[in-house]
């Protein structure tokens, strides 16, 4: 009896990949996940400006404020003014909404990697942090509108009720999946009671259902943290979000403020749709590039390189920049080379650890965090102290990618590390 309860447990295990229709709709509810959470993230830059005239911030308080609740956003932000410390009462709301939103990356990151073969979860992965930059268009374009007919205080209504939209989505799709497995496993286990589990177990299906089964040992982080290459991929992740969350923060601002008649639904969409392209794109070329022969070390270097690269001289250009045209292509060049990021490091957790993607993703994700906070926040101190000399916060960003695809290209690796 034993050993029929061991395949019977071997054959749940296996239900745990998704069949293509539950894969293409687990990833379709993933990517719009992100893009909602994005569109929450990116509702307050394009805000800023607005909140800034309202309430009298300068560029260090709105540093402040956007690097550290979207439904009733509005609300709470004149609450705050109620307050004797409006400031630190904004930075609490960040931090509670930063900690909500913190949990989802690592999260979608374990569900591909416990429902999807290898072969596929790189580039279903790739796919739903597409969505980020979806988000960005989303909030960007009808944000404008919204903002412009009907005030600042609708784009976060709008995106908090498109969050609990997605929210029942996903879990009507959840319970359709438990309903799905309680079925099938109440047929094995009748089918056992019959002594007819052989029968229902395909061949070869024991070493295949061995290989999925989700590993539920610690994480060997000592093994991880000792490796070169870890710290190669989180200094790129680093670099690379640190010039993603500079332009994603303040480019409404810089446009705002160089040129004041220009239309915000130009300036805030049309950056964003390049990534939106170049990010789905990039799961594919990395992809090809692989069945080409091309190693994934050589693919996972070229891709995060050839984005970090790109960037930094697109942010040294705009520098010298000063038409509205030409900004706004540079700044669109800038967005799509970080596209080509979600075939490089975005996707390196899977590689270095196959079994603990969740827990290692949420270590990257913590530096995409920290420069969330610190690099947004030396923007706007930048900005302060320099009145408004633009030129020095994207210098100092481009010196930052350039770094960085130098250590990625002499020591990233996809290479299995735990």
């Amino acid at each position: 009896m034993t050993g029929v309860n061991d395949k019977l447990d071997e054959s749940f295990a296996s239900k745990k990949l998704w069949t293509k229709s539950q894969s293409k709709l687990w990833t379709i509810n993933l990517f719009m996940g992100t893009c909602v959470l994005y569109a929450s993230r990116v509702a307050l830059p394009l805000c800023a400006t607005y909140m800034a005239q309202e309430y009298g911030w300068n560029k260090s308080d709105s540093g402040t404020v956007m690097s550290l609740l979207t439904l009733l956003t509005p609300q709470l932000f004149d609450l705050a003014y109620y307050t004797s410390t409006p400031l630190v009462f904004h930075i609490i709301i960040r931090v509670l909404t930063g900690i909500g939103q913190g949990f989802h990356l690592p999260c979608m990151a374990s569900i591909v990697a416990r429902h999807l073969t290898a072969a596929d979860k790189g580039r279903v992965f790739g796919i739903c942090l597409a969505g980020s930059h979806f988000g960005t268009v989303v909030a960007g374009g009808v944000g404008s509108l919204l903002i412009e007919a009907f005030g600042w205080r609708t784009l976060f209504q709008f995106v908090g009720c498109l969050s609990v939209l997605w929210w029942y989505w996903f879990k009507m799709l959840r319970d359709a999946g438990s309903n799905r497995v309680r079925d099938e496993n109440s047929v094995l286990a009748r089918s056992a009671e019959a002594g007819a589990t052989e029968e229902l177990l395909p061949s070869g299906s024991e070493s295949k259902v061995k290989s999925i089964r989700p590993n539920t040992s610690a994480v060997p982080w000592k093994t991880l943290f000792s490796h070169p290459a870890f710290w190669a991929a989180s200094i790129a992740q680093y670099c690379g979000a640190n010039a993603y969350f500079t332009m994603f923060s303040w480019l409404p601002s810089y446009f705002s403020d160089n040129f004041p008649n220009a239309k915000g639904i130009v300036y805030n969409v049309v950056p964003s749709l390049a990534i939106v392209v170049t990010a789905l794109a990039a799961p594919f070329i990395a992809s090809r590039l692989l069945s080409s022969g091309k190693s994934i070390t050589f693919t996972r270097r070229f891709m995060e390189s050839t984005s970090l690269i790109a960037m930094a001289l697109c942010l040294l250009c705009v520098s010298g920049s000063s038409g509205f045209y030409l900004s706004l292509i540079i700044f669109t060049a800038a967005m799509a080379a970080r596209g080509l990021h979600h075939g490089g490091v975005s996707v390196n957790p899977h590689d270095f650890a196959p079994h603990h993607t969740g827990s290692v993703f949420g270590i990257f994700n913590a530096f995409s965090a920290i420069t969330g906070f610190i690099g947004v926040y030396i923007a706007g101190w930048i900005l302060q102290s320099s009145s408004n000399n633009w030129s020095y916060v994207f210098s100092f960003t481009a010196v930052q990618c350039i770094f960085g695809a130098i250590v990625y290209a002499f020591l990233g690796t996809g290479n299995k590390i735990i």
